[in-house]
């Protein structure tokens, strides 16, 4: 009984690795263009009152106005580097994903933003810098375009390469509960019924996650918000099922395992 002992190693050793490739393609996207999380679209939450893309300003309060502004592009700052941050972590990403992906932030998003924080101090009244706030959200939307996009793509590449891996193990799941049927008194019914499922959840899975929804997402861009918050929302809805229908395919795997031990 060496082969099929064997082969419980394999399978448990790849179903143990692969869960972490399914948790890091958990997507959790948070949608707001401000310093602060706020809801969907709304464009508000800053360290003012008023919306980041047009602050309160008057010749009494430019200072404070110029400040919040200021504190707005080095929050946006911090967030692009975060993202590169994860773009470079994220060994599941396509080259193609990772390339494009790390050219809008460090290419078009970082320079723009430390454009404007070079020009910001330089303003001398509202006008100039309400200019400047709208340019800051209008032209780069960190938070509510690139953020989900960097993560919404992390997630669907992750996600794409679990089914692939999980696709793989089909046929050596297959052969294993043949070799079980054929040798000993083992009864596979359990088994066979756990792997149709597995096998129902891994093309569900991979009918959510497709490399043809990376290249939406990676489509979308500034100036198509609003429109394109429900291209993001769409791939965050088809991820969490394929994430729950990957997770469900791990736990019949465990099934299997463990009827054929």
């Amino acid at each position: 009984m060496t082969r099929p002992r064997t082969h419980r190693m394999v399978l448990g050793a790849l179903a143990t690795s692969l869960c972490a490739g399914i948790a890091l393609g958990a997507p959790g996207v948070a949608f707001a263009d401000s310093s602060t999380p706020a809801p969907a679209g709304s464009g508000s939450g800053s360290s003012t009152d008023a919306a980041p893309s047009s602050p309160a300003c008057t010749p009494s309060t430019f200072s404070q106005a110029q400040q919040a502004v200021e504190t707005a592009l080095a929050d946006r700052v911090t967030q692009l580097n975060t993202l590169a941050g994860r773009v470079n972590a994220a060994s599941a990403l396509t080259a193609g994903d990772k390339s494009t992906l790390l050219s809008d932030v460090n290419v078009t998003e970082l320079p723009g933003i430390q454009a404007l924080q070079t020009k910001v101090p330089t303003d001398t009244t509202c006008p100039q810098l309400r200019q400047d706030a709208h340019s800051m959200v209008f032209d780069y939307r960190v938070y509510v375009v690139m953020t989900p996009q960097t993560d919404l793509v992390i997630a669907n590449d992750t996600a794409v390469s679990v089914v692939s891996s999980f696709a793989a193990l089909e046929p050596t799941i297959a052969g294993w509960i043949q070799y079980a049927q054929g040798h000993g008194n083992k009864n596979v019914a359990d088994a066979q019924a756990a792997f149709a499922d597995y096998q129902a959840k891994v093309t569900a899975a991979g009918s959510l996650a497709t490399a043809s929804q990376s290249a939406t997402l990676l489509a979308q861009n500034a100036a198509g918000y609003p429109g394109d918050e429900s291209v993001f929302l769409q791939a965050r809805t088809n991820l969490s099922n394929a994430h729950n229908d990957l997770y469900t395919a791990r736990a019949d795997l465990a099934k299997i395992i463990t009827d054929l031990a």
